[in-house]
C-alpha cells in the first residue's frame, strides 16, 4: 500500500459523528462486539434467565468492543499503514451491515436453541418478552462498561500528560499509566471491595436469623434447637433451623417402609452457637453424645454449603433406608452464598470441615469396633469442597471411615479433578471410571440403579454428578481449548447444539454457574432424591432397599407440580 498521510481514527474529522465529550465509537469495536454478542445467544449447559442472558450479552459486547478498539489503537500506535478514507467508509458500512445481519440471524434462531435447552432441563419455553428485556439490559450494561473504560483511558491520559512536563514522553506514558492504575487499585481494594464485603456480610447475617416458613423449635430430643438441646433455636441460623425442621420422623419412616423404625437424629451447630470452628466442633460432639448418636447404625458428618444449607433430599433417603437408625451432624461456617464464600473466604469450608472431622473421628475411633456406628461424610457443592479434604490420610488406612457421598463437586475440588484426569480409558469425563471402582464411583443422572464397578474396598466413595452442571464442569482453560466433556458422546441433558467457541464458551459456562440450580431436580446443580438414594444405597449397603423404593422416594421428596 503506498505511503500516505496518516489520519488515525482518534482524530476528529469533518462530517464524522461527534459526541459533546469528543468521543466517537470505534466501528472496528462495534463490529467485534456485535459478533461476540451474537455468539452469546447460542445454547450452553443450562437455560439462562433474561437477566443473566442480558448481563452476558452486555459483557460480551463490551469486551468485543474493547478488543476491536484496542487492536485499532495498537495499529495506530505502531504507525502501520492505514486504509484510505475513500475505502474506509464503505468498508465500515459493509462491516456494520454484516454485523447487524449476523446478530439478527442468531436472534432468529436463538429461541429454538434456548427452548431445546429448557426442554432438557425440564422447564417451560421462553416467554414473549424475553428478548426485549435481554437486548435492553445488554445495551445498557455495555454502554456503562464502555463508558467506564473510556473514563479510565481518559484518567490514564491525563496522568501521563502531567508526567510529560518533567520526563520523556514514552517514559511519561508508562509512568502515568502505572501511577493511575496503582491509585485505582488501592482505592478499589482499600475502600470499595472492603465496603462491598462488609455490606454483603451484614445483609446475609441479617437474613440468617430469620425463621424458615413454617419452621418452629422441635420438641424432639433427637433434634438440635429443642428444649433438650445444648444449642438454642435462635443460635441455629436460618439453614440450621430448616435442617432440623425438615426430614422424616419415626412415623413417616414406618408409614413409608411398613416396618418398625426409630427417630432419626439431626444435630446442627450454627455460627452463633460457639466462638470459633474448634469450639463449634466440640459442641457438635457434645450434642452427639447427648442424643446417644454413637449407638446408631450410621453416623454422617455433613458439611453444609456456604449459607449453611444441608440438602434434605440428600439426607432423607439415608434416614428412610436405615429405618431412622441414623445420626447426621452439620456445622455452619459462613453466611455467604457458596460462590461468594469460595472467593471472599477461601479455605473456610475446608478448615471447618477438618476441625469437625478431627473431633468427631477422634472420639469415634476409640469406641469398640463392634459397638460404634459406621461413619460417613456428605457434602453438596462447596460442602463437598470442604468435606473432600477433611479426612487425613490415616483416616483412610489405620482406622478407616466407611465412605462418602459428595454431590455437585465444584471444579476446584482436587480429588474430583484427579478422578477426571486419571480416569480409565474410554470412560467419559462427565462420568469417569476410576481404577477398578473399588473405592470411587460416579453416579450420573441416568436411572441406572447399579453403579458400575466390581467389589467395594473398605472405603466407599460416590460422586453424584449431573453432566449439565456448570459448577462441576467449568474449566479455567476453556477460553482457549475445548473441554473433554463437550466431545462426543455427551452426557444426558447436554444439548447437541452447544458448540465450543473460544472465549465465548468460557463466559457462557461461567454465567451458567449462577443459574445452575434453577432447573428441575436431576439437571444442572439441582440433585434429585433418586440420585442420592442410589448413591447412599451403594455406599451404606442397607439390609433391604429396592428400586421401587428409590422411585417412591423421588416422588415423595420431589412431588410433581
Amino acid at each position: 500500500m503506498p505511503n500516505q498521510t496518516r489520519q488515525p481514527e482518534e482524530q476528529p474529522q469533518q462530517g464524522r459523528w461527534m459526541l459533546p465529550f469528543r468521543w466517537r465509537p470505534s466501528l472496528a469495536g462495534v463490529y467485534l462486539g456485535t459478533v461476540w454478542l451474537a455468539l452469546t445467544f447460542t445454547p450452553s449447559l443450562v437455560p439462562r434467565p433474561w437477566l443473566l442472558q442480558g448481563i452476558l450479552g452486555g459483557l460480551a459486547f463490551a469486551l468485543g468492543y474493547g478488543a476491536g478498539a484496542g487492536l485499532l489503537r495498537l495499529w495506530n500506535y505502531l504507525e502501520l499503514p492505514l486504509i484510505s478514507l475513500r475505502l474506509r467508509r464503505p468498508l465500515y458500512a459493509m462491516l456494520f451491515t454484516v454485523s447487524v445481519l449476523q446478530l439478527g440471524w442468531y436472534l432468529w434462531h436463538s429461541s429454538g436453541w434456548q427452548n431445546d435447552t429448557l426442554r432438557l432441563a425440564g422447564l417451560p419455553p421462553l416467554g414473549e418478552t424475553h428478548y426485549v428485556k435481554v437486548i435492553a439490559l445488554a445495551a445498557g450494561l455495555a454502554a456503562v462498561l464502555i463508558g467506564l473504560a473510556e473514563a479510565l483511558r481518559a484518567g490514564i491520559t491525563a496522568t501521563s500528560r502531567l508526567s510529560l512536563r518533567i520526563v520523556h514522553r514514552r517514559f511519561a506514558s508508562v509512568a502515568g499509566t502505572a501511577a493511575f492504575l496503582t491509585l485505582l487499585v488501592v482505592t478499589v481494594n482499600g475502600t470499595l471491595v472492603s465496603a462491598a464485603i462488609s455490606i454483603i456480610d451484614k445483609m446475609q447475617a441479617a437474613t440468617d436469623v430469620e425463621d424458615p416458613p413454617g419452621a418452629v423449635p422441635p420438641d424432639l430430643a433427637a433434634r438440635s434447637g429443642s428444649p433438650h438441646s445444648l444449642i438454642r433455636w435462635d443460635e441455629l441460623g436460618h439453614a440450621g433451623k430448616r435442617f432440623v425442621h425438615e426430614g422424616p420422623r419415626r412415623a413417616d419412616i414406618e408409614a413409608f417402609r411398613s416396618r418398625p423404625a426409630v427417630e432419626p437424629i439431626r444435630i446442627y451447630v450454627g455460627l452463633r452457637s460457639a466462638d470459633d470452628p474448634a469450639a463449634q466442633a466440640k459442641l457438635a460432639l457434645e450434642e452427639l453424645k447427648r442424643t446417644d448418636a454413637f449407638s446408631r447404625e450410621v453416623l454422617v458428618i455433613a458439611t453444609p454449603t456456604g449459607t449453611g444449607w444441608v440438602d434434605n433430599a440428600g439426607i432423607a433417603p439415608l434416614e428412610y433406608m436405615h429405618d431412622g437408625n441414623t445420626a447426621v451432624v452439620g456445622v455452619q461456617y459462613s453466611y455467604l452464598q457458596s460462590p461468594l464464600s469460595l472467593i471472599l473466604e477461601p479455605g473456610r469450608s475446608q478448615a471447618s470441615a477438618a476441625a469437625v472431622f478431627d473431633v468427631i473421628y477422634g472420639h469415634w475411633r476409640h469406641l469398640p469396633k463392634d459397638k460404634r456406628p459406621r461413619l460417613y461424610l456428605f457434602g453438596l457443592s462447596l460442602g463437598s469442597h470442604g468435606s473432600e479434604t477433611s479426612a487425613p490420610l490415616y483416616a483412610y488406612v489405620s482406622e478407616p471411615f466407611q465412605g462418602a457421598v459428595w454431590a455437585g463437586p465444584p471444579f476446584r475440588n482436587a480429588l474430583w479433578r484427579g478422578v477426571q484426569r486419571n480416569r480409565t480409558k474410554n470412560s467419559p469425563s462427565w462420568q469417569p471410571a476410576f481404577e477398578d471402582g473399588s473405592m470411587i464411583r460416579v453416579a450420573g443422572n441416568s436411572k441406572t440403579e447399579r453403579l458400575p464397578g466390581g467389589n467395594w474396598g473398605p472405603v466407599r466413595i460416590v460422586y453424584v454428578v449431573n453432566p449439565s452442571d456448570a459448577i462441576v464442569f467449568f474449566d479455567e482453560t476453556m477460553w482457549r481449548r475445548e473441554p473433554e466433556w463437550m466431545k462426543n458422546p455427551r452426557g444426558e441433558g447436554v444439548s447437541s447444539l452447544f458448540q465450543w467457541v473460544p472465549v465465548i464458551s468460557f463466559f457462557q459456562v461461567a454465567v451458567d454457574m449462577m443459574s445452575a440450580a434453577n432447573v428441575a431436580p436431576g439437571h444442572g446443580h439441582n440433585y434429585a432424591a433418586r440420585q442420592y438414594a442410589i448413591a447412599w444405597a451403594a455406599v451404606s449397603a442397607p439390609k433391604s432397599w429396592t428400586e421401587g423404593e428409590t422411585e417412591r422416594m423421588q416422588v415423595l421428596l420431589h412431588p410433581a407440580k
